[in-house]
This record gives structure tokens, sequence and C-alpha cells, in this order.
């Protein structure tokens, strides 16, 4: 119907739309028909509410220098905020290492082209980024929690509880045996370490005398000890004696004579198996028929087996 002109009220009373209930006022009323349906619209003297979709036809031209935006504020409202360019994609973003950004799309880097960390530079203190499954959050994990983690795990078997001992530099080996000692734990490269032992004094370097000579350890099981010792001589062919003692017991169990080459270089091994009983202690002594010195390529390597 183009016009209500000659029309009676009766006739189009329906199709003639008011508010729900008085006179426009302060307070949002629906806008209905005669019959009254509610239609999407609701007014007042202040507020226009539109509770479907929203059309403007036809669209609004378009611009590529305003930046005055249409926004839908917490109560619902249509609210203007003045943008700066960089709202529209053409600013670059930048990531911090180890995220990389190409373009509007952020990702981790390639770790080729992160700083490597090795066996020699790894610390027990470097961490781990790992996904907390309990609490669905991101956290990190010590390195040597790691290790431990992963060496206890329920049937793991490529991993054992180890001490590794590291001679000190340019040590002098006399003629009557004397107890070697070894460089701290610590971390860092030259340094001696351990790692997978449930506790942090299962197995300790007594430091007696500033000489850290004594492997003491606290927990009974049986362990596996590695010595390689390299030796060096200024001249003639040094006899040298080494051996592994147990302190506790008065008790040699290992022990190796071997005459060096005229090349001034050579190596003293030896390997032995020993059923421990908590609180035990061992040392390794050496001897030199002539001047002759061990060096910090020496070490020794304590494997808890079983």
């Amino acid at each position: 119907m183009a016009s209500l002109s000659g029309t009676k009220i009766k006739d189009t009373f329906n199709i003639i739309l008011k508010l729900a209930t008085s006179a426009l006022s302060g307070t949002k009323q629906s806008v209905q028909d005669g019959d009254g349906n509610n239609s999407a619209l609701k007014l007042s003297t202040s507020d226009v509410e539109v509770a479907g979709a929203l059309s403007i036809v036809p669209q609004p031209a378009t611009s590529s220098t305003e930046l005055t935006a249409l926004l839908i504020a917490t109560s619902g409202t249509v609210v203007t905020r003045e943008l700066d360019t960089s709202a529209f994609g053409s600013a670059s973003i930048t990531a911090n290492s180890p995220l990389a950004a190409t373009g509007n799309t952020i990702g981790v880097d390639d770790p080729i082209n992160l700083s490597q960390l090795t066996a020699a530079t790894a610390l027990n203190a470097d961490k781990y980024l790992i996904w907390d499954e309990s609490t669905s959050a991101y956290k990190y994990i010590l390195f040597s929690d790691l290790v431990t983690f992963v060496q206890s795990a329920a049937g793991s078997t490529n991993f054992l509880p180890v001490l590794s001992l590291v001679a000190n530099a340019g040590t002098s080996i006399p003629t009557a045996s004397t107890v070697v000692s070894w460089q701290s734990i610590a971390d860092g490269a030259g340094k001696s370490s351990t790692a997978g032992f449930s506790t942090t004094d299962q197995i300790q370097l007594q430091d007696a005398a500033e000489l850290r000579s004594s492997i003491l350890i606290n927990v009974s099981g049986t362990y596996k000890f590695e010595v390689c010792m390299q030796i060096e001589s200024s001249s003639g062919t040094p006899v040298v004696n080494a051996k592994i003692v147990d302190n506790s017991n008065t008790a040699t169990f290992q022990e190796m004579n071997q005459t060096m080459n005229s090349e001034n270089l050579g190596v003293v091994t030896l390997t032995g198996t020993r059923q421990v009983t908590a609180g035990e202690d061992f040392s390794i002594f050496m001897s030199s028929s002539i001047t002759a010195t061990y060096s910090t390529n020496s070490y020794c390597i304590v494997t808890q087996i079983a």
C-alpha cells in the first residue's frame, strides 16, 4: 500500500507503526505494528536500539585515509575511536628471539638461527620451556631436574646416575703413592659434575684439605669405576702405578703398573665394579718411578649400575 489516503483506520491500523505502551519518553520502547508485534527497533528520546542485524544500504563510500572507527562498547552501545595508521596493517611486527615475524605472522624461529648449547657449554641452571598438562600452562624446568627425571623414569635403561671427575692440571706424580685430586663439582667446562642421582648427597667429592680426593658414596648399590689418566714425562720411560682404593676397608680393588713409551706421553686405565655399602669412600692413588705428571685430560667416572 503506497498511501493511506482515502483508507479507513479499521482497515489499516495493523500496518501502522507505534510505540508499545506510551508516548515517546526517556525509556526505550519497542516499535510495534497495530497488532502488537514487536519490531527489531526500540526508541526513546535519546537512544535507538536494534535487536537484529543492522544493515546500511547502499554501503557507505570507502576511504584509505579516515582513522575514525565505529566500535561496540562492552555496554553494547556504538562508540567512535580514533586509530593510528598501524591499526591497518602497514606497520611491521617485531618479534624477540626465539620468535620470528614474517609479515603479520609470528612463529618460532628455525633452531639453526639460534646460538647452540653443547655438552661443554650446557649448565645445570639452563632452562627448558615445557607445557604443564596438570595446570594447562607453560612453565620451565631446569636442565639438571630434567636429566634426573629422565634417568629415574620408569623403564629407563639408557641413563644411569653418574659422577664425572676431571683431574687438576699439571699435577706431579711422586715416587711414593699419592692420592689424585679432582676439580670441584660445578657448572662449566673443565669442572667435575654429577647427574641422575636420587639425592644431591648420594655421591659426594670429599674436600680433604682442599684436595677433593675422596669419593663418598651414601647409597648402597653396585658401582662401576672407570679411570683414565693421561701421563706426561719430560724424559725417560717412567713406570706408573695407579690403583683404586677402598678407604673404608683399607683395600685396593683395582691396580695397574704401566711403563710409558719414549714419546713422553701415555695413558693408564683402570676399570672395576664394586658392591658398595652406604658410607664407604674411595680414592685413586698414583706413583711414578721418575718425574711425571697427569693432565686435565685425566678423568674418573663412577656410575651406579644397580
